[in-house]
């Protein structure tokens, strides 16, 4: 997960770099579209591992009598919420960064097989 949460931001920061010399809007928002479809990947492959992580505790608390033990998996699991916080935290600020695209929509165009507009 915190790999996932580094990545995020390395694509971010990517991104911002690529936007600066990018000036079509088209092309800003290709650009935009592919870190967006980067950042998904990472964010769910990050949802899995949490999720496994989060089974593998829950059956060491389960199945752990001996404290030392016991402790060690209440340790991973407050460990395990703080990276889910974290990827949440960079997840919102990726949501936020770039308010320009929400102004962004598709060009319309008609389908030469259809005749109707597509987005």
């Amino acid at each position: 997960m915190q790999r996932a949460r580094l990545l995020i931001d390395d694509l971010g920061a990517d991104l911002d770099r690529q936007l600066l010399v990018e000036t079509g809007s088209l092309e800003r928002v290709r650009l935009l579209r592919e870190a967006t479809v980067r950042i998904t990947r990472a964010a769910n492959d990050a949802v899995q591992a949490y999720r496994r992580g989060r089974r593998a505790v829950d059956a060491d608390l389960q199945r752990t009598r001996v404290d030392a033990n016991r402790q060690a998996a209440l340790a991973m699991q407050e460990s395990l919420k703080a990276a889910r916080l974290d990827l949440l935290r960079a997840l919102q600020a990726a949501g936020r960064r770039y308010p320009w695209a929400g102004d962004l929509t598709p060009p319309t165009t008609r389908s030469r097989l259809t005749g109707h507009e597509r987005g």
